[in-house]
């Protein structure tokens, strides 16, 4: 058995189906075996970043460890950003690169592809013999699911074709790890606060939804009265809930903001509490005490402070609270009063503004309503970066946290189409919809030709601003002029159909009828361009702003 063969051999018996990746010379016959030999299904990007940001969005949605291969050299630094982005998102994911062969020197692709990585946060496992390969290839998919971070394993071409002596090695098996528990004291502290608190609100974090706590958070809200939110990574996570306000932070409803502002009591689980789900820390009230719950410690009070830290895996200290709870028997209608129940059920997000299109351009914020109506309820959002990505952030409904794909943990833009790809994949029962600026979508067109290989319905709905929207509106608040951040302006939907997807122009909210018929039957791509007026700005992209005065 060959090294690239063990490889393979290996990724199969540890249950992985789907890869991603550019083939070159480096990693040619690696993804030749693992499809042929291995019934690994491989999907092919047109950009090593696609090709990143495809196993990110695929490990994302599915819950399953991404798997990428790249070639050597310029293939490893290509991946850079969406690495990135997959580092920052804590995504389980195994690259496998070429490398030069071991005895080359002063070769054009030789470069050092571990400590490049290792710069963006990335985690290296090194191939330390042929012999070794199966148990290292082993250990860096442990690393990655445990650590919950890319982990790049580099494979020198030479160092491929050595033999295994190893023919039929046994599957890696891990130790179980149980989650981690809070201490009593802990429980019992968290407990005295919410005795005395008559309006908690609960949000939840990534960490809450890794930790499958829905049942357990609610049944908690229920116990205390509480009102639900997330943060935006884990929007959906409390859909269908009458007392869900969405996401707390920039992307908060008017509603929810006022709500918030009358919290005395606020419990995280598994949320970073950063600026942008505290709104700068202008969310909740200066009295209202905060308790935040994370499974790492380092997390907790790291940007906003907290009244208690409780480190805790989100399901386990939900439970503990509650038997807590029920000891005291404490149980509460709290924030849940009916005059609150009744502005919950009557608030629409159409209240929230006045339409702002004009001849020949869409208020961005009514097309995102009205995809939310014509949508299936069955649906993967993935929302570029961008000034645009606040309103299909807010205004579209996703049927659960799995539902929802933000690109942004770097703040980059162009990332949408690669993750929207491996998102696809992962839920092929569900429509996968990607939402990109133009800018974006500049930055990866050649992935519409990636998308058409895949053979599975994908709508690209580009909100077509002709420019970086964000840069527009910063430099003109700054009294600076933004003719070096605007377009002349391209036509998607001719792009598209020349590249053999199908697309439409929409210019007014009707003509976004046309697209019925295609979601009646989807097949293929669908480009949707929508020419949106550049003049409607985003709120948490002018509160940004003035954070930053």
């Amino acid at each position: 058995m060959r090294v690239y063969e063990a490889v393979g051999e290996t990724l199969k018996r540890l249950g992985v189906n789907v890869a991603f990746g550019l083939v070159g010379s480096g990693n040619f016959k690696l993804v030749d075996y693992m499809t042929r030999c291995c019934g690994i299904r491989y999907y092919g990007a047109r950009h090593e970043g696609a090709a990143i940001g495809m196993a990110d969005g695929y490990a994302r949605v599915s819950g399953k460890l991404g798997v990428c291969t790249v070639h050597q050299g310029p293939g490893v630094t290509n991946t850079l950003t969406a690495l990135t982005e997959a580092v920052k998102s804590r995504t389980p994911l195994l690259l496998l690169a070429g490398d030069t062969a071991t005895g080359a020197l002063y070769h054009n692709l030789d470069v050092d592809q571990g400590g490049i990585v290792s710069s963006v946060g990335a985690g290296v496992e090194r191939i330390r013999s042929a012999d070794k390969t199966i148990e290292d290839i082993n250990r860096a998919v442990h690393r990655a699911r445990i650590e919950r971070r890319p982990i790049i394993a580099s494979l020198p071409i030479d160092f491929q074709e050595y033999d295994c002596d190893i023919e039929d090695p046994a599957p890696f098996v891990a130790s179980a790890m149980l989650n981690p528990r809070p201490s009593e004291e802990a429980v019992s502290a968290m407990a005295d606060m919410l005795e005395i608190a008559r309006r908690p609100v609960i949000i939840a974090g990534r960490g809450a939804v890794l930790a499958d706590a829905r049942a357990q958070l609610e049944e908690l809200g229920n116990r205390v009265g509480a009102l639900f939110a997330t943060s935006a990574a884990a929007k959906g996570f409390f859909a269908g809930s009458p007392f869900d306000l969405g996401i707390a932070g920039g992307f908060a409803s008017s509603l929810a903001v006022q709500l918030f502002s009358e919290a005395d009591l606020v419990l995280s689980f598994g949320a970073s509490l950063n600026r942008w789900t505290m709104k700068h820390g202008n969310l909740f009230p200066s009295s209202a005490q905060i308790i935040h719950c994370d499974v790492e410690p380092t997390s907790i009070g790291r940007v906003q402070p907290v009244t208690l830290g409780v480190v805790g895996d989100a399901t386990e200290t939900a439970e503990a609270l509650l038997r807590e709870l029920d000891r005291r028997n404490i149980k509460s209608d709290g924030f849940r009063t009916e005059p609150v129940v009744q502005r919950i059920k009557g608030f629409r997000w159409k209240n929230d503004f006045e339409e702002k299109s004009d001849e020949g351009t869409v208020d961005p914020r009514f097309i995102s309503l009205a995809l939310d109506e014509i949508l299936p309820e069955e649906r993967t959002v993935v929302v570029d970066g961008g000034h645009f990505m606040e309103f299909p952030t807010r205004y579209l409904s996703v049927p659960d946290a799995a539902g929802f794909v933000p690109t942004w943990a770097f703040q980059s833009i162009g990332l949408g189409m690669g993750i929207g790809m491996g998102a696809a994949v992962a839920r092929t029962d569900r429509l996968a919809l990607v939402v990109i600026g133009d800018g974006g979508l500049l930055m990866t067109l050649g992935e519409i030709d990636a998308a058409i290989h895949l053979g599975i319905p994908l709508l690209i709905v580009v909100m077509n601003d002709a420019g970086y929207g964000a840069e527009v509106h910063h430099f003109r608040s700054l009294g600076l002029p933004t003719d070096i951040v605007r377009f002349k302006g391209s036509d998607f939907a001719a792009i598209a159909t020349a590249m053999g997807a199908r697309g439409m122009l929409v210019r007014k909210l009707d003509e976004l009828e046309q697209l019925k018929s295609w979601l009646a039957a989807p097949e293929g791509v669908m480009v949707v361009d929508c020419k949106v007026n550049p003049e409607v700005e985003g709120d948490f992209l002018e509160e940004a702003f003035a954070a930053e005065v």
